[in-house]
């Protein structure tokens, strides 16, 4: 008998820290451009330069994971088509390309371990790529442009799209906020702590500011209506203390802070101009951009008052600004049918280098791991540039599976730290060992069922560097009845909806032919609490149960899905009173 079996569920988590890793647009979820790591300081010799198969149109966007990158290769001729590149960071050779038809014009989107995300501007297509392959392993319906608005994720790797969380794993859906995303292609979201922040509005109606619960999907507050014209808009940033920067097409520059209950502007600056990256002493480095052209100014703002502090002297139209650890400031320009790269003191009065690099319009100036800054534009050539420093490390790791059945299995993990680090600390909350000083351990345990962090100290002659990756690792009970025994096909896994729930949630299931099932729910230690459906028979289709948990506190359980006594797949789900 086959059978689809289909559930729901969501991770209580937050924001990700994915350290030294360009994982998104401007690099975090928080897409103000700053990083720990430090970038060339001169570019007079090249650490590698490869060519592409295909000849782009312009650079587009650079992710980073480890000692990978992935980039979008873009095509006018004979049509507009788009391929995705996996390659090297160390030698920039070739991993994977990929397209998925040969009308598709796939970008990036987004990088981390878990996947390769990309988006398809024919078809609105997003999908999740497997970094080792590039193979397909999910897709969903998206509203997003792709070409130059990164996604952003949740702290456990779900993306998040507009107005949607993914499940990592599967795609399946977590939470749907439906509301009236203003006309593209700008206008990207941000993701702080455990609230998601877009525009709203129209044409035709007000542009709002608003917040959007990361856990549940719910509509949290909105801000007054803020003027300007009634097209595009810009993509927000956060900066490095949480104040919200955003900048209305045609209206002001806004500052607003969160005070957990709705927002509080702080100043508004006009005409507007578009805040990038972030300095010392509360500086926003912000453009002044006429695109398409030469005019422009790369200025300083200060980010308690609003005021402008000095600029560049010449034109400078900044598309994407990164602000490096030693304080070296990295810009790519967005002038019509030439592009340049510059790196600035950070007073913006000194100019360290700059080179030339047509239509490097939506290339950003991403450092990937040990600092490497991949150059990219129209034509063949990928370059790279390397620091040839000594300094402290920055922490990073990866894992060789974040999701295990208690008391069976391992997971192994891998040290991908910059700067050469000569030690290592690691915690494993709730494994067994729960500490190591190997720089790669492995057969770290877990014996029950929960969600844990993973903490790396690294250190070397110049200082240390601490990393925790929160709700990393996901244990699931071990109930007894074996692993899941479906074949590959035989079900897709979804994800209902609410989740968090009170007092009540659906768990939606699909058989492909009449069957009986069984819902078994657990508590955190793995203790059965409630039966809900026990061996009862179903026709083929789709089928929904309302689980009531009035008599249970408030916790985290697990609940499993069985075909006969066979246990099909196991869940987590958050009751909060």
């Amino acid at each position: 008998m086959k059978k689809a079996l289909t559930v729901l569920l969501v991770l209580l988590l937050s924001v990700p820290a994915f350290a030294q890793n360009w994982y998104t647009l401007a690099g975090s979820n928080r897409k103000n451009g700053l990083t720990k790591l430090t970038g060339p300081s001169t570019v007079n010799t090249q650490y590698w330069s490869v060519n592409s198969t295909t000849s782009a149109v312009w650079g587009n966007a650079v992710y980073t994971f480890g000692d990978k990158f992935a980039t979008a290769r873009i095509t006018f001729s004979p049509s507009y088509r788009g391929k995705i590149e996996l390659r090297s960071l160390t030698n920039g050779s070739l991993i994977w390309e990929k397209t998925m038809s040969d009308t598709s014009i796939m970008y990036v989107v987004g990088f981390t371990e878990d996947a390769v995300y990309a988006c398809d501007y024919k078809t609105h297509i997003f999908y999740a790529l497997t970094v080792d392959s590039g193979n397909y392993k999910w897709s969903v319906a998206s509203d997003m442009f792709p070409g130059n608005t990164g996604i952003c994720f949740a702290d456990n790797g779900d993306p998040v799209i507009f107005g949607k969380r993914l499940d990592y794993r599967t795609g399946a859906v977590k939470w749907t906020y439906n509301y009236t995303i203003p006309v593209g292609p700008d206008g990207g979201f941000v993701v702080n702590n455990n609230t998601y922040y877009h525009w709203t509005g129209s044409l035709v109606t007000p542009k709002k500011l608003i917040a959007v619960n990361l856990t549940t999907g719910q509509f949290k507050y909105e801000s007054a209506a803020l003027p300007g014209d009634g097209d595009q808009e810009n993509d927000l940033v956060i900066g490095p203390d949480g104040r919200i920067y955003i900048a209305r097409d045609g209206g002001a520059l806004h500052c607003f802070t969160d005070n957990g209950s709705g927002f509080t502007q702080e100043w508004a600056m006009s005409p507007a101009v578009l805040p990038k990256s972030f300095g010392p002493n509360n500086v926003i480095y912000c453009a002044n951009v006429n695109y398409g052209s030469s005019s422009g100014k790369l200025m300083r703002v200060n980010g308690l008052t609003g005021t402008v502090i000095d600029s560049v002297s010449s034109n400078i139209p900044a598309g994407y600004v990164t602000f490096g650890y030693d304080s070296t400031v990295y810009v790519n320009t967005v002038e019509a049918g030439n592009g340049r790269y510059f790196a600035f003191t950070p007073d913006l009065q000194t100019i360290k280098w700059q080179m030339a690099v047509p239509y490097n319009y939506y290339s950003g100036c991403p450092l990937g791991k040990e600092g490497v800054f991949i150059i990219s534009g129209s034509g063949a050539a990928i370059t790279a540039y390397k620091p040839d420093i000594l300094r402290k490390p920055v922490s990073d790791f990866r894992c060789s599976g974040r999701r295990i059945t208690a008391g069976t299995g391992s997971v192994n993990f891998f040290d991908q730290s910059s700067y050469v680090p000569v030690s290592w600390q690691w915690t494993f909350q709730g494994g067994t060992p729960s500490t190591s000083t190997q720089q790669n351990p492995v057969n770290i345990s877990y014996s029950a069922a929960g969600v844990y962090q993973v903490t790396l100290v690294t250190a070397n002659a110049y200082g240390t560097d601490t990393l925790v990756k929160n709700e990393y690792i996901t244990v699931i009970p071990n109930v007894g009845i074996g692993n899941n025994t479906s074949v590959a096909g035989d079900y897709n896994l979804l994800q209902n909806y609410p989740n968090p729930f009170n007092p009540s949630t659906t768990i939606e299931f699909s058989l492909l032919e009449d069957g009986r099932v069984s819902l078994v729910v657990y508590d955190i230690k793995g203790s059965e609490v409630k039966r809900e459906i026990n061996n009862e028979f179903y026709g083929s289709g789709t089928h929904r149960h309302v689980f009531d948990a009035s008599s249970l506190p408030s916790g985290i359980y697990f609940y499993s899905l069985f075909d006969g006594a066979k246990r099909i797949d196991t869940r987590k789900m958050v009751l909060v009173k």
